[in-house]
């Protein structure tokens, strides 16, 4: 028997995969003490329309509560291509409204986002541009205390814009409700093939089945709100 499987066989699972016996015993907050918090990360597949989950599994289509999600710009003065991917960007944005003051080398000559030369439509000498607008999505999965983070790029941001909007015309907060993520494979103006992110409403969030639930939702969102709105913005997200 695995040392896990020694945890698990004194663990009665709960109804989120959670264990409850044993687990009562110790403070969850302790397990972060002297440890920077660190979200894991659910990547896109472009070529493949494929999720890349955090223990390196890769899977079709995923489900999760929606509990948080932000804008970020970022741009790299010195092309993926050149630098492999592992640098920070030159100047980046966490809100998508204001620079970052930490940035190396801040872009915009009016000191915010809208309006700088990097932030238009055209600026990489073809459509798009060079400062990538990005939106992090923030999802709890089942059985999870940490919220999953899922990057999205420049060109699937109108697919959330839109299902986010459609959500608030029925009157419906994306964070008591489950959201299934899903991919499908399209081509752009240029004939560049990518993954167009598909998300659907699937019914009521599996975590919360009470006003009392949804109370603990909103206190968890609070708890985890400045890791989720925080951090820089790395190349290894998209």
């Amino acid at each position: 028997m695995t040392k896990n499987e020694e945890i698990k066989d004194v663990a009665v699972q709960g109804e989120h995969g959670v264990a409850v016996v044993g687990a009562d015993l110790f403070n969850m907050g302790d397990n972060m003490e002297g440890v920077e918090a660190v979200l894991p990360q659910v990547k896109i597949i472009h070529q493949g329309q494929m999720f890349v989950m955090p223990d390196g599994n890769k899977v079709q289509a995923f489900s999760g509560t929606v509990i948080d999600m932000n804008r970020t710009n970022a741009y790299w003065e010195v092309s993926f291509d050149e630098s492999g991917g592992g640098d920070p960007p030159t100047c980046s944005s966490l809100n998508g409204i204001t620079p970052d003051m930490s940035s190396a080398e801040i872009q915009s000559e009016n000191g915010g986002c809208p309006g700088c030369p990097k932030n238009v439509f055209g600026s990489d000498g073809k459509r798009g541009k060079l400062c990538k607008n990005m939106k992090r999505m923030h999802v709890l999965m089942n059985g999870s205390m940490i919220p999953y983070r899922l990057t999205v790029p420049p060109s699937n941001l109108k697919a959330v814009d839109l299902y986010v909007s459609l959500l608030t015309a029925q009157g419906i907060p994306y964070q008591l409700i489950e959201t299934e993520f899903g991919l499908r494979s399209v081509k752009n103006k240029d004939g560049i093939e990518y993954s167009e992110l598909i998300l659907r409403n699937v019914g009521p969030s599996k975590m919360i089945h009470s006003r009392e639930d949804a109370m603990k939702m909103k206190a968890l969102i609070a708890q985890w709100k400045h890791v989720m709105r925080g951090g820089q913005v790395l190349a290894d997200e998209i």
